[in-house]
């Protein structure tokens, strides 16, 4: 698996766990706020700063901001010029 996916994945993850979650993968057709990941707007934001100052993009100055994480992953990519997957 590409490094940036797994990478959005973990952070995801870390907090969802932190919350009291236990999925051990992310689907990328969920909404950000899906229920079944127990994430809230300020876990949200949490996880948007850490893609801020890792790849110093920020996914909401899209023109059509992501609404999922699958189109998380091609903000991403698109912000650091990779093509998406």
């Amino acid at each position: 698996m590409d490094p940036i996916p797994l990478r959005l994945e973990q952070m995801v993850l870390i907090v969802h766990h932190r919350n009291g979650g236990q999925l051990d993968r992310l689907d990328g057709e969920w909404r950000l706020l899906e229920p079944r990941l127990l994430l809230d707007s300020l876990d949200l934001a949490e996880i948007v700063a850490a893609i801020e100052k890792q790849w110093g993009i920020s996914p909401f100055d899209a023109a059509v901001p992501p609404k999922t994480w699958r189109e998380m992953t091609a903000c991403i990519l698109k912000g650091i010029g990779r093509p998406e997957p």
